[in-house]
């Protein structure tokens, strides 16, 4: 070694290297997913709605009920043969009807078909008290007088329960049950045979 003492240096410590700031990065944050508008609805143009007006009630004098007079009518039944009868009464001066035809037109003015059925009438004493209005099916102008005889004696007990006795007594009430008898066969009519040949 040389003379010179080697000055003997007392190294410094070596100084620390000063630690690096870290910076971070900022990350750039995900946009927020943004809700689907919802669609708006249609409007509709309507009419405008007024407000109700309160009116003040008002009272109607109640109307008189008018009672229409009805003219009591009375109804019967006749039957004779095939043909039928159906006829009202009502209170009147002896008009008769029958099939909206005045009765004489109807029964072509035999005096006979006439008389027959006014009989309930005489037996009880009410010829001219009653209006007749008939209408008929079925049968011919015999069997509809007859029908239409049994029909006015009906009624007349439906208008006053107490003739049934005179009119039962006259078998005005009672169906006549004799009818055409239906035709055989192997025979003309219902019984009659045909004309025997010898030869």
């Amino acid at each position: 070694m040389s003379e010179e003492k080697k000055k003997i240096v007392k190294k410094k410590p070596a100084e620390k290297p000063a630690p690096k700031k870290i910076v971070k990065k900022k990350v750039a944050a995900a946009p927020e997913p943004v809700a689907a508008e919802a669609p708006k609805p249609e409007v509709k143009h309507e009419a405008p709605v007024h407000a109700p007006v309160h009116h003040a009630p008002v009272h109607h004098a109640p109307k008189p009920k008018v009672k229409k007079h009805v003219a009591a009518r009375f109804y019967g039944t006749g039957r004779r043969k095939t043909a039928i009868a159906r006829a009202w009464l009502s209170a009147g001066s002896g008009k008769v009807v029958l099939n909206d035809k005045p009765a004489n037109v109807y029964f072509c003015n035999r005096p006979k078909l006439m008389k027959e059925f006014n009989v309930p009438f005489v037996m009880t004493d009410s010829q001219g008290k009653f209006d007749v209005t008939a209408y008929f099916k079925g049968g011919g102008v015999a069997a509809q007088a007859d029908a239409l005889r049994m029909a006015i004696a009906r009624a007349l007990v439906v208008s006053d329960p107490n003739l049934r006795k005179v009119l039962r007594v006259n078998d005005l009430l009672k169906r006549d049950p004799r009818e055409k008898e239906r035709k055989k066969y192997g025979l003309k009519r219902a019984r009659r045979a045909f004309q025997y040949t010898k030869r």
